[in-house]
């Protein structure tokens, strides 16, 4: 049976011409391969603010937790305190004539001094890292009510709204970061940069 190659009619035999469409009839079809849609290219100036803006991001201050913090501040007082109370000893030791040591007096009072301003620190540090645990407490209850103002506003949703499927994954993964600031920073303006990237991230992981 003969077919119009343009709008796809079968004809009766003996047809040799589609009116409608003003071409000859075939006697078969070929099928045409469909064609790929082709990649719209992501305009220059948005790859340039694109890299800009990665490089700032890259180059932020890595947040550091109040837990962290109060770790690091424990582990250098315990630090001080051991190497302080072990130095003090010893050198005061060779100062009564226990133990003798290649140094003189005057050199052993200067090592008791240094040892004794370790013990200094140590008391020093585990101050700090009392008061730390007041940091600790609010830096929990902020992250709480993050974590629990995140379930309502940050859905998946409303954060690839406008964001074509085909995006490249670094783009996209700009796009929705940037969508995720925008939103937790004027509701939590207490949270600083370092910290706002670190939770942007980890949204952004939750969802993807």
């Amino acid at each position: 049976m003969p077919w119009c190659p343009v709008c796809k009619n079968e004809y009766i035999e003996g047809k040799t011409h589609c009116p409608d469409c003003d071409v000859d009839l075939v006697d078969e079809l070929v099928e045409e391969p469909e064609e790929e849609p082709v990649p719209v290219p992501i305009p220059a100036e948005e790859l340039a603010d694109l890299a800009t803006r990665t490089a700032s991001a890259s180059q932020m201050n890595t947040h550091v937790s109040a837990k962290e913090r109060h770790a690091d501040t424990r582990s250098s007082a315990w630090t001080f305190l051991i190497v302080g109370a072990v130095g003090f000893a010893f050198i005061t030791l060779a100062l009564l004539g226990i133990i003798r040591l290649p140094l003189n007096t005057f050199s052993l009072a200067v090592m008791e001094g240094m040892f004794f301003l370790f013990l200094i620190f140590a008391v020093a540090s585990f101050k700090n890292a009392m008061k730390m645990l007041d940091d600790i407490s609010r830096e929990d209850d902020l992250e709480t009510r993050i974590k629990e103002w995140a379930k309502e506003h940050l859905t998946l949703e409303e954060l690839t709204d406008g964001i074509p499927e085909d995006t490249p994954e670094e783009m996209h993964y700009f796009l929705v970061s940037e969508a995720i600031r925008k939103r937790l920073m004027p509701a939590f303006p207490e949270v600083d940069d370092a910290y706002a990237e670190q939770l942007t991230e980890d949204f952004y992981n939750e969802l993807f």
